[in-house]
């Protein structure tokens, strides 16, 4: 069994418990401003992922899985239960595998800007580049070029100070955990049969203007488990340019789905 990594974490408020997972070269302040529209009425717990953020990085060659199972991990020693549980992204691949091989500890999930579907080989060949550009000339221009993609083409234009900060977030990164995370989305497994598994309620979360992926690859499941969130006006990173809205389609499934 591959080492568990103890996660480094923030939490606020009381109430139901809702579990934010960040995506690829964030961490904790992926989810600031949607923590602080949630913490007033729900106990809100945010984590930061093995090589991101406060979490110390190990050495690549570990799986989507092993990161869940350190996600699992921190759940047992925290005694939490009957979690609400949303990842951004590759926090989205988290939250799926995770409800795949621990689904008794959800009162539901909901993977935010991401999709069940594994990489194509063309987004394979793009993570194994990624790999070769941190190794041979780090973090910084990675993440420089990888910025502008995630949020709409209105956010670029219009709002730099976004743009700023996830650049800011990004490159504190730890080398080791961007080409750990980019081997372990390159390599993880289809999961598009967890979501039916209709015992569990699920938030899909899609942005109309994500270039990084599509609503189409969001909203691959139906059924009256499911609830759908479009979000006409984001891109890949709908947690800050829309937290408005995002954060209600969170509180108001999370409060639907508690009552039952």
């Amino acid at each position: 069994m591959a080492e568990r990594v103890k996660l480094a974490y923030r939490e606020s408020g009381e109430g139901e418990t809702i579990l934010l997972i960040h995506g690829f070269c964030g961490n904790k302040d992926y989810w600031k401003e949607v923590e602080a529209r949630l913490s007033p009425s729900h106990h809100v717990v945010v984590l930061d992922m093995r090589g991101h953020g406060e979490t110390k990085a190990v050495e690549p060659g570990y799986s989507i899985h092993d990161m869940a199972e350190d996600v699992f991990a921190f759940i047992e020693e925290k005694g939490l239960q009957n979690i609400f549980l949303f990842g951004h992204s590759m926090g989205g691949y988290i939250t799926l595998d995770l409800a795949k091989h621990h689904p008794a500890i959800l009162g539901g999930y909901g993977p935010i800007h991401s999709t069940a579907y594994p990489d194509s080989e063309e987004a394979k060949k793009n993570r194994s580049a990624g790999v070769s550009k941190v190794s041979q000339q780090g973090v910084d221009l990675f993440v420089k070029e990888l910025v502008p993609k995630l949020v709409s083409e209105r956010t670029r234009k219009t709002e730099k100070d976004v743009i700023k900060k996830l650049f800011e977030i990004g490159i504190e990164t730890n080398p080791k955990g961007v080409i750990g995370a980019l081997m372990a989305m390159r390599n993880r497994e289809d999961l598009t049969h967890v979501w039916e598994n209709d015992r569990l309620p699920v938030l899909l979360v899609a942005g109309g203007q994500d270039e990084v992926i599509s609503p189409e690859k969001t909203f691959t499941v139906n059924g009256s488990h499911v609830t759908k969130a479009l979000i006409e006006e984001a891109g890949h990173m709908g947690i800050f340019e829309t937290p408005d809205e995002v954060s209600r389609a969170i509180a108001s499934f999370v409060d639907e789905n508690s009552k039952k």
